[in-house]
């Protein structure tokens, strides 16, 4: 691979100091794939060691926000974005704008929207529900939201079934999205993490599996599935094969996941190169 050819991904999204989600999560995965990253900071994720390691958002102004997509996409030429904590209605909506610009100039970047709605462990609920199905969605490459965040989009029960997954993945594509990941995990009853994939030119449903190989709650597992489904496509897999093997490489990196003092593990990002886990593999049927 020469130099000229090596993939730019870019993640818009929050920084989380503990090193196992948000932005810093995505650039480990993105080196996993040999590709290049970079990064826009949408807020700064800290943890109050007096209050129980709660969680601490500090978002930044959009003004601030802008300067840093300006300033990335005029020095690269990036082959796919992914975003993942926006932070405010005002930041959401000007990266809106400046993806339905860039599609009416240039060939539309792949771009992976992770459609974060809460923090793990914090509770806190940032109202984007609207401006997301709105603004969005529509946009999305690939939409990849857990089982609440898909729930909340869709206006649906909680999904506590493989067939509400396919349902609420079903009614994102129509909505907008090209194609969908809505991601069981841990959080889905059994004793496989169980994720679905539905692809939009043909609406085939793809149910993919794991088996769990513990039980623990693992931080950054849904943002580096995310973004390794990003850097699938940057490096110029399909949107199937990006989906399984950023199933993969996540599973490894969740069976090699590090205790820490929050108390939620954190996810070890190149476990599937130097720490493969024997019991994962993945399964894929095509429903």
């Amino acid at each position: 691979m020469t130099t000229a050819s090596v993939p730019r991904v870019l993640t818009i999204a929050g920084s989380d100091v503990s090193g196992g989600a948000g932005l810093e999560a995505d650039l480990k995965m993105f080196d996993e794939y040999g590709a290049f990253g970079a990064a826009v900071v949408t807020c700064i994720v800290t943890f109050d060691p007096e209050a129980d390691f709660v969680h601490v958002v500090s978002f930044l102004e959009t003004e601030e926000i802008v300067r840093q997509l300006e300033s990335t996409m005029r020095i690269h030429e990036f082959s796919a974005l992914k975003s993942g904590m926006l932070g405010s209605v005002d930041s959401a909506l000007e990266l809106a704008r400046r993806l339905r610009v860039q599609r009416e100039l240039a060939e539309p970047l792949p771009y992976v929207f992770d459609p974060v709605l809460v923090c793990k462990g914090s509770g806190t609920m940032v109202d984007l529900t609207d401006l997301f199905v709105e603004n969005l969605v529509p946009l999305a490459t690939v939409i990849t939201p857990n089982l609440e965040e898909a729930a909340t989009l869709t206006g649906m029960e909680p999904l506590t079934s493989v067939e509400d997954m396919i349902k609420a993945a079903r009614r994102l594509h129509a909505m907008g999205a090209e194609n969908v990941v809505v991601k069981g995990g841990a959080r889905l009853a059994g004793e496989d993490a169980v994720d679905v994939l539905l692809e939009g030119d043909s609406e085939r449903i793809s149910v993919l599996t794991s088996r769990k190989t513990h039980n623990k709650l693992v931080n950054g597992a849904g943002c580096s599935f995310a973004s390794s489904i990003a850097a699938g496509l940057a490096t110029g897999l399909t949107v199937a094969e990006a989906v399984r093997t950023a199933k993969e490489k996540v599973a490894h990196a969740i069976a090699a996941s590090l205790p820490n003092a929050i108390g939620v593990d954190s996810l070890f990002h190149p476990a599937a190169r130097v720490r493969p886990h024997p019991d994962v593999a993945v399964s894929v049927e095509v429903r």
